[in-house]
């Protein structure tokens, strides 16, 4: 695992979990998301295209996403 180049991101939210700090949940699924594609890179290369898909898709039709809280 030390050969394969780990985003910046993923390795802070690592770094944070060796320190012993509780991760909020979008942040281990983010770490476990990393962890799952590093596990299975076919299926993850798939997902990957059929969710750029759906971003192409969802820009040419002008759909924006609304979160209210």
């Amino acid at each position: 695992m030390d050969c394969v180049e780990v985003p910046a991101d993923v390795q802070k939210l690592m770094d944070l979990k060796k320190a012993g700090t509780k991760l909020t949940e979008s942040q281990t699924k983010k770490i476990k998301q990393y962890n799952k594609a590093l596990a299975n890179p076919g299926k993850a290369a798939d997902k990957k295209l059929k969710q750029d898909a759906k971003r192409e898709r969802r820009k040419e039709s002008g759909s924006v996403k609304v979160i209210n809280r």
